[in-house]
């Protein structure tokens, strides 16, 4: 019985130094090239936080000129595919996923019509 404690206390103590990560925050910068303002933000922002891990995520920059937006996210629970697949779902193409269709017809008028 003593063995088993002591055996089972190293384990333990193993797994601590052996650092188990819990989270793994990173920044990722993700091309939407058709967020361009406050609504689409919204959207894509709604999208995001709909994924695991929502409670680090968080969009840190959008350029709207070049369609870059940089996230902050929990990478043991979702990664840059996860992020840009949700963009896209929104209804914007994202990385190489191209938007939704039906979810892009349901935009937000001033997110809609590319050049317009």
């Amino acid at each position: 019985m003593k063995r088993a404690v002591i055996f089972l206390s190293a384990v333990f103590a193993s797994s601590l130094i052996s650092g188990c990560r819990v989270r793994d925050l990173e920044v990722a910068s993700l091309s939407a090239p058709e967020v361009r303002n406050a609504a689409c933000s919204n959207v894509v922002a709604a999208a995001l936080l709909r994924l695991p891990g929502r409670e680090h995520l968080a969009i840190k920059s959008i350029d709207y000129s070049t369609g870059t937006i940089v996230v902050r996210y929990d990478s043991m629970k979702v990664g840059t595919k996860n992020l840009e697949d949700a963009i896209a779902q929104a209804g914007f193409p994202a990385g190489p996923f191209p938007a939704n269709e039906e979810a892009a017809k349901q935009l937000p008028p001033e997110c809609r019509d590319v050049g317009n």
